[in-house]
């Protein structure tokens, strides 16, 4: 009995795929690679914004990991060295898997701007996750900022403390207007003073 089912392509068949001609070829790979480039004040942009990702995911992330070494160790110097380690080892690790996967043509050309979009897409990735679970969080930069506090560094200690939602009053601070009894206290003197 004679099988209904046969093989689709055999060894020796070979797929034909037509050429196209090198003038429609030529005319097409200009048109598309002048469609693909982005314009010199596009580049720019795109620069700026992965410049203020990388500085701003940058920072939120090595305070995210100070703080979280210093559940531990309260030395700056060793939560300043791990978090560094962190903040750029994660991305530069990524960054290199990335262009040794890529294209070659990919890596020689824009393997700079590649690697600083990756730098930017991961910290700032890494920050919205410590900024977003506030709930989980929140102590965690409060704690980082009265370390730094403690130490000395005011400047630091407000910026770990924005981070953490919070605003504590530094010695040296004025404190907000607060209601006081002045107010009272001189329309009371000033009603005692009254003639009778």
């Amino acid at each position: 009995m004679k099988s209904l089912v046969r093989p689709v392509a055999k060894d020796e068949d070979e797929i034909v795929v037509p050429k196209k001609s090198k003038t429609s070829k030529a005319s097409a790979g200009s048109a598309s690679s002048s469609d693909r480039r982005a314009s010199p004040q596009m580049r720019k942009i795109m620069r700026v914004t992965a410049a203020i990702g990388i500085a701003l995911g940058g920072f939120v992330t090595l305070v995210g990991v100070m703080g979280v070494i210093g559940l531990a160790i309260e030395n700056i110097w060793v939560r300043l060295l791990v978090g560094l380690i962190v903040v750029i080892g994660l991305p530069a690790f990524l960054a290199d898997r990335l262009l040794k996967r890529s294209d070659s043509t990919l890596a020689t050309k824009g393997g700079l701007g590649m690697v600083a979009d990756v730098f930017a897409i991961v910290l700032l990735g890494i920050a919205l996750m410590l900024v977003g679970a506030d709930a989980m969080t929140s102590s965690l930069f409060q704690h980082e900022g009265d370390l730094y506090a403690k130490h000395g560094s005011t400047l630091m200690a407000r910026a770990a403390y924005f981070i953490a939602g919070v605003s504590p009053i530094f010695p040296g601070d004025k404190p907000a207007a607060a209601p006081n009894g002045s107010a009272s206290a001189s329309a009371s003197a000033s009603a005692s003073a009254r003639p009778k």
